[in-house]
């Protein structure tokens, strides 16, 4: 996929069909116009990037975020697991911000060319998928098509 800067985003996508139910990783590389690994990836509302995830009729649509996406409430039951483990390299952390609601503090590399996305489709159709990243200031959108059966 062209971007407007003359760089590419590419899916790094496994040949075999996209299935429902199943937990996949979307691999998506970002190329600069000289078709070299992209090195200005910034950090895109305080994420190495953002994907949404929509069904041609629209009856699914999912934001996800490299680390993966929560609801609050499982965030909230996760909270006091999380908090007694010690951290992991790489994993999202929960803090409390003096209150009672957990955020999420991401650890994000943004010096890699690439970013992946945890998913798994709830129902077979036609989606799209819109992946944001943002370089050198500006905030890019690649466009993506895909047949799950």
């Amino acid at each position: 996929m062209q971007l407007p800067d003359g760089g590419r985003m590419i899916w790094e996508r496994d040949p075999s069909p996209l299935r429902a139910n199943v937990p996949m990783s979307f691999r998506f590389r970002i190329e600069d116009r000289n078709g070299r690994a992209a090195k200005d990836l910034e950090p895109y509302m305080g994420m190495a990037g953002h994907a949404a995830f929509v069904r041609s009729d629209c009856s699914v649509f999912a934001h996800i975020h490299p680390a993966g996406s929560v609801s609050m409430a499982a965030l909230q039951m996760a909270q006091a697991t999380l908090q007694s483990a010690p951290p992991r390299a790489n994993e999202p952390q929960l803090a409390n911000q003096g209150d009672s609601h957990p955020t999420m503090e991401m650890t994000m590399n943004v010096s890699s060319s690439e970013i992946s996305f945890p998913y798994g489709f709830p129902k077979a159709g036609l989606y799209r998928i819109f992946v944001q990243i943002k370089r050198s200031g500006r905030v890019q959108t690649g466009v993506f098509d895909a047949h799950v059966e």
